[in-house]
């Protein structure tokens, strides 16, 4: 599990902590529709985010219609 006590979660560990595969996180940023926050931070090309920020974060619900916002 990730560790809510870490200073920055990863692409991984943000896909571990919602339960998807990696490559759903990364389809999540590049479709840009608010599935996922902007990240915290990032070290080179690699997004990061506090663990608070994506706790807190709303996700849509599974079959929520995204291409109307």
């Amino acid at each position: 599990m990730a560790d809510p006590n870490a200073d920055y979660w990863t692409i991984a560990e943000v896909a571990e902590h919602w339960g998807v595969n990696e490559q759903t996180i990364r389809a999540y940023r590049s479709r840009g529709r608010g599935e996922l926050p902007a990240p915290d931070k990032t070290f080179g090309r690699s997004p990061v985010w506090r663990p608070a920020t994506i706790i807190r974060f709303q996700r849509l619900g599974q079959g929520t219609r995204t291409d109307l916002h």
